[in-house]
C-alpha cells in the first residue's frame, strides 16, 4: 500500500510498518493534516537509514535531530512523530524497543510574541488585483484563519450567527487542527463575496481536485502583502484582545488555540505601550 505518493517514499524495510502506522493513526480519528505531517516525519528519518526500524540506535535518532541547524519547534516535532511511531511499534508488538525513550526532551525555549503584520501591509492585500488573493487576506487578517483553515473553506460553510450590533454578522465553520471545528463570526459582506465565489464548493479548489494546497495559501498572501501568513494571523488576534476589552479567553476560541499560553503569545506589546504603563504606575505615587 503507498500513501502520499507525491512524496518520496520510505524504504523497503520500512514500508510495511509505515503504512500500519498510518492506518492505525486513520483508525484513532487523527485528521489528514496531523496523519501526513507525522508520515512525513518519519519518512524523512527512515530515508537517513541504512536499516530497518527494530535497528534503529538512539544515537541514529539524535544524530538526525542534530544533523542540520532547525527550531526547537521543528526538532521537537521530528522527534514526536519518531516517538509516536515506535510508541505505535510497541503497543501492536511489531518492535522490540522504542530509541526515544533514551533521548531527553527538546527544550524549547519561551520567544517573545513576534510582530504582526503591518496594516500597510494588509491593506495593499486587500488591495490586490488577484480576487483570490483579496479574500485569502480577509480570512488570514479579519478572520484569523491558519493557511491550512483558508485553504478548506466552503461556500457551505456560511452559517447564521447570533446577532450582536447594528452591523449583520455571519459565522464561518472553520475546519482546524486535529480534525476539530469551531464557528467564527465574519462580517456579511465577506460572507456574501465567499458564497458568490464558491456557491456550495471549495473557495479555493485544486488544480486537480479537491482544494488548494497549503503552500499555494502562504505564497499568495506572500506575494500580495510581502508578509508570511502567520504574521497576519498575530494581526487578528492583537486587535481582537485590543477590542475584546483584553479578554484573553475570547481570543483563545477565536484563534482555536487548546491553551491560552499559545493565545498569549500572539499578543505584542509594544515598547511604547510598556512606557506608557510604567509612567501610569507612577504617577499612582503616594503623596
Amino acid at each position: 500500500m503507498t500513501f502520499y505518493a507525491r512524496h518520496r517514499q520510505p524504504p523497503q524495510s520500512w514500508a510495511g510498518y509505515v503504512d500500519g502506522w498510518v492506518m492505525d493513526m486513520q483508525a484513532r480519528g487523527l485528521s489528514e493534516h496531523t496523519i501526513e505531517a507525522n508520515w512525513y516525519r518519519l519518512t524523512c528519518f527512515a530515508r537517513t537509514q541504512t536499516r530497518g526500524p527494530d535497528e534503529v540506535e538512539p544515537s541514529d535518532v539524535q544524530a538526525w535531530l542534530t544533523g542540520e541547524r532547525i527550531e526547537a519547534s521543528t526538532k521537537a516535532g521530528r522527534r514526536a512523530s519518531v516517538n509516536e511511531f515506535y510508541k505505535w511499534g510497541l503497543r501492536m508488538k511489531r518492535l522490540k524497543a522504542n530509541p526515544v525513550d533514551a533521548l531527553p526532551p527538546v527544550k524549547r525555549p519561551r520567544k517573545p510574541a513576534r510582530q504582526p503584520a503591518p496594516e500597510q501591509a494588509v491593506a495593499k492585500g486587500l488591495e490586490s488585483d488577484d480576487a483570490d488573493a483579496r479574500l485569502m487576506v480577509q480570512l488570514d487578517a479579519e478572520a484569523g484563519l491558519r493557511r491550512e483553515e483558508i485553504c478548506r473553506v466552503k461556500g457551505s460553510d456560511i452559517v447564521a450567527y447570533p446577532q450582536s450590533g447594528d452591523e449583520e454578522i455571519s459565522g464561518l465553520v472553520v475546519h482546524g487542527k486535529g480534525g476539530k471545528t469551531r464557528l467564527v463570526p465574519i462580517c456579511a459582506q465577506l460572507a456574501d463575496d465567499i458564497r458568490d465565489a464558491a456557491g456550495d464548493g471549495w473557495l479555493f479548489p485544486g488544480r486537480y481536485s479537491g482544494h488548494c494546497c497549503v503552500d499555494h495559501v502562504y505564497r499568495v498572501v506572500r506575494r500580495a502583502t510581502g508578509y508570511p501568513t502567520h504574521s497576519l494571523r498575530r494581526r487578528y488576534g492583537r486587535i481582537a484582545y485590543e477590542a475584546s476589552g483584553y479578554d484573553l479567553r475570547a481570543v483563545q476560541e477565536l484563534l482555536g488555540h487548546e491553551s491560552p499560553a499559545t493565545t498569549q503569545s500572539y499578543i505584542f506589546v509594544p515598547q511604547s505601550s510598556l512606557g506608557t504603563i510604567a509612567l501610569k504606575v507612577k504617577d499612582r505615587r503616594p503623596v
